[in-house]
């Protein structure tokens, strides 16, 4: 019972780990001692004002990089792979000119999904109203009320 517990927690720091916001702007020393400062906390406020710095850094340091300090544009169309192989090519940038490249790159890729996905709705769409069309009567497929002169 007890291996169990200590799996499920092991799990339930991994996802906690993956989720964590700028997770890919900070060293794991980093966000073990943000994680420790929060566990030694006493008061709300006092995790609140540690959540806040801890924020404001992140945001610093996306904009340093290159990246939108609110996330990344387009990543809810993205997999956490994704996500990923993004975050690395842009810290992998040498230059500010690389990094925005590769955004512009991305950010045309989102668009393009969005056309894409926009496409496959209203298609979707169309279809579905033909059928419905199709199912009612006097729809003017073989029914009545259509004569031959």
């Amino acid at each position: 019972m007890l291996s169990l517990s200590v799996g499920l927690a092991q799990a339930q720091d991994a996802d906690l780990e993956e989720s964590l916001y700028g997770r890919q702007m900070t060293t794991q020393q980093e966000r073990d001692q943000i994680r420790q400062r929060l566990q030694s906390t006493r008061s709300f406020e006092e995790r609140q004002q540690i959540h806040n710095e801890y924020q404001q850094m992140i945001r610093q340091r996306a904009m340093e990089r290159g990246f939108e300090p609110d996330g990344i544009y387009g990543r809810q169309m993205m997999n956490q792979q994704q996500r990923r192989e993004f975050a690395e090519r842009m810290q992998g940038a040498r230059s500010a000119e690389e990094r925005q490249r590769i955004q512009a790159e991305h950010r045309q890729q989102m668009r393009q999904r969005t056309m894409e996905e926009r496409g496959t709705q209203q298609r979707q769409q169309r279809q579905q109203q033909q059928r419905q069309q199709m199912h009612q009567p006097g729809s003017g497929r073989g029914g009545a009320g259509r004569g031959r002169d």
